[in-house]
């Protein structure tokens, strides 16, 4: 009996490899690999690489590079005090371009009344930006939605009536900003005021940083999940949504000051509603989920125009067409253009390019899952 339940049986798995015996990552290794293998790290880890190297490029390149590479970082400013509304607290405005003409203006008033001294226009400029910003978020203690972005919209025409009131009366042709000196050197056009402008962007994106691993940041993040589960959770719902819009006009403000700076003057043109459509396609295009991903949107519409009236006309003209229709109603055509990325991206693309990205990164990590040797199995447990 025993012999016939012994050949009945089915045959014994061979044992599997004792731990001891399987191949081992050096603590080293291990350390390096893991942050890698994380969900999404190597898509912000190319973008990172991606913006670095564009940095680089406008700081070392040509004037022309340089002068794209002065807008792409002030308006990446911008688009990161959108993104602390936005994506850091789930608010939904569409103001940026009012805050950035605060910024400009208060900068433009305050060196018509003789002060130069630039670090306190900027701080002035951000001090009125979070004032403002303080009493555009009360209308966000009652609307939200549809509602909330009708509210800041309005906020946007209230600043263009009174920009330009302002204008017309101290200089019609825009307020004169100085150029910017700083101990005496000047800073006010150039590689110089490239490299200022990029270590203002690196101090206001690693203040961010920091403040989302505190208590404000887990605040703000309550806030974006649900706001109904973060007042049952203890979190003041009235004084971290005002912070969040304060806060918001603060840096925007900061982005519209170092705006008049670059062009030399403030002008009520400079901040229409389009600006603010500009602010919230580049925070979508990029991904409005991380900062990365906002960095990432601005620098791409921001450096589109150029793009389109430098290589794209020379397309044209080479194939015998024209491209005045462009260059005559470039203004309306990039309200349009910006317009429609903004539709698509939030219609086909939710997460932006960063989303895209790790969907990438998903698909190529399962490839790779899929190609891998049977007897790899043992050695990826």
């Amino acid at each position: 009996m025993t012999e016939q339940a012994e050949l009945n049986s089915p045959p014994a798995l061979p044992a599997a490899p004792a731990a001891s015996d399987r191949p081992r990552l050096s603590p080293r290794r291990a350390g390096l690999l893991s942050p890698l293998g994380r969900r999404g790290t190597p898509a912000r880890l190319f973008m990172i690489a991606a913006l670095l190297a564009g940095g680089l490029w406008a700081g070392f390149g040509s004037p022309y590079i340089n002068l794209i590479g002065q807008a792409c970082v002030i308006f990446g400013i911008a688009a990161l005090g959108q993104w602390m509304l936005v994506g850091g607290a789930g608010q939904i405005a569409i103001s940026g371009g009012a805050f950035m003409g605060i910024g400009a203006f208060t900068a433009g008033l305050l060196a018509n009344a003789g002060i130069e001294n630039f670090f306190v226009i900027l701080v002035v400029s951000a001090v009125v930006g979070f004032g403002v910003g303080l009493l555009s978020g009360i209308p966000g203690l009652r609307f939200r939605g549809l509602y909330l972005l009708l509210a800041s919209l309005a906020l946007q025409f209230i600043m263009q009536s009174i920009s330009y009131q302002v204008q017309q009366k101290v200089s019609p042709a825009g307020l004169v900003v100085p150029p910017l000196t700083i101990g005496g050197k000047d800073f006010s056009f150039g590689t110089s005021f490239y490299w200022l402008v990029l270590v203002i962007l690196v101090v206001i994106y690693a203040l961010l940083a920091g403040l989302e691993r505190t208590g404000v940041g887990v605040a703000w993040k309550a806030l974006r999940e649900s706001e109904v589960a973060a007042a049952m959770t203890g979190v003041d719902v009235t004084k971290w949504k005002l912070y969040a819009f304060a806060a918001s006009g603060a840096i925007t403000a900061i982005a519209g000051t170092l705006f008049a700076y670059s062009v030399g003057r403030a002008d009520h043109e400079s901040y229409t509603i389009l600006v603010s459509i500009s602010l919230l396609t580049m925070l979508f295009l990029g991904g409005s989920g991380s900062r990365i991903g906002a960095l990432f949107g601005a620098v791409i519409i921001t450096a589109l125009p150029y793009f389109l009236q430098s290589e794209v006309s020379v397309w044209f003209q080479n194939a015998g067409l024209s491209f005045d229709w462009y260059t005559n109603n470039m203004s309306v055509i990039n309200a349009g253009l910006f317009s429609a990325i903004f539709v698509i991206v939030i219609l086909f693309e939710p997460e932006g390019i960063q989303g895209l990205l790790i969907k990438l990164e998903t698909g190529i990590r399962s490839l790779f899952r899929h190609r891998s040797p049977k007897g790899a199995k043992g050695v990826e447990s």
